[in-house]
């Protein structure tokens, strides 16, 4: 069987449209430098049940679309469930998930109410979907696989032709890349990601970045030898045009590759730790703010 991208891009947010056998996506209306047209969330629904995933915005009619598509032939909304605790994945969680009386799936110990796990089947009234814990992105990015139609929720992990940053750990990255590799090597997989339109080269866009990924590496390992053992000159010299919070998630990806080269060689650590220390506190401190604003609008949501 081959598998079609058809529909347009970018929909109407907010409007739901079938995108793959029980997946219906709503386009978060978060749009901005860093989500592009904005945060994908999905509704995974079969039978009497649904899981909402990713709400993102904590916008009220973002959250009404996401309960009524739960909800839609009489199904009953199960969960809420998070690929990944990034603001732009999560704010609009712990509102959803209180507004409906049901839990937050995911592996942040931020959000969980129940913890994910990689390997674990979810069962959504006889739809099995498979939780394949894929850290890179961040620590506690999941996949969710439903091998029955060939369909890969990719969180951020990988995003077709877009790119993403590497919040956590650079070799977990590569780790997760080759795994979804090999889960596409030999069948059709339709790749529903976190943010941009659906895709079906999964094995080209995993590679891609796997390429790109190697490239930077190689990069770094250049600047390093030349001299260049601060983090802020090798920051500047690899993404000197990010500005706000694309800039803070450049700087993570920095950080990860460089100590990501530090494993691989033992002579090209950095000479600034502290710094190092500093800059992974503004990220931070950056991410509680975000934190902190989703949970005081939350407040303000409820208390209207």
């Amino acid at each position: 069987m081959t598998i079609a991208v058809t529909q347009p891009w970018p929909p109407e947010p907010d409007s739901a449209r079938g995108v793959a056998p029980a997946v219906e996506h709503l386009l978060a209306p978060n749009a901005s430098s860093w989500t592009y047209e904005g945060t994908n969330s999905y509704v995974i629904a079969n039978g009497g049940a649904s899981v909402l995933i990713d709400p993102g915005i904590l916008d009220e009619t973002h959250l009404e679309a996401l309960r009524r598509t739960g909800r839609a032939n009489g199904r009953e909304v199960a969960s809420v469930l998070l690929t990944h605790d990034h603001p732009d994945h999560s704010d609009g969680a712990r509102a959803l998930a209180d507004s409906l009386g049901v839990p937050i799936l995911c592996m942040s110990p931020r959000f969980a109410d129940d913890y994910l796990a990689g390997g674990q089947v979810l069962d959504v009234d006889g739809l099995d979907v498979h939780v394949i814990h894929t850290p890179g992105h961040s620590d506690d990015s999941v996949c969710l696989w439903m091998p029955d139609s060939g369909t890969l929720l990719t969180g951020d992990t990988v995003l077709g032709a877009r790119s993403s940053g590497v919040m956590g750990k650079l070799g977990d990255l590569l780790t997760s890349l080759e795994l979804l590799r090999n889960l596409a090597a030999d069948r059709d997989v339709l790749a529903l990601p976190g943010h941009g339109p659906a895709f079906t080269d999964l094995v080209a866009s995993a590679t891609k970045v796997i390429d790109v990924r190697t490239r930077r590496i190689n990069e770094l390992r250049g600047y390093i030898a030349d001299g260049d053992t601060t983090l802020l000159t090798l920051i500047k010299r690899l993404y000197p045009d990010l500005t706000g919070s694309r800039a803070m998630f450049g700087a993570s990806t920095v950080i990860s590759t460089v100590e990501y080269l530090a494993g691989l060689d033992g002579e090209h650590g950095i000479a600034d730790p502290d710094q190092r220390e500093q800059i992974l506190a503004d990220i931070e401190k950056y991410n509680q703010q975000l934190a902190a604003h989703a949970k005081e609008r939350a407040a303000a949501a409820a208390a209207h």
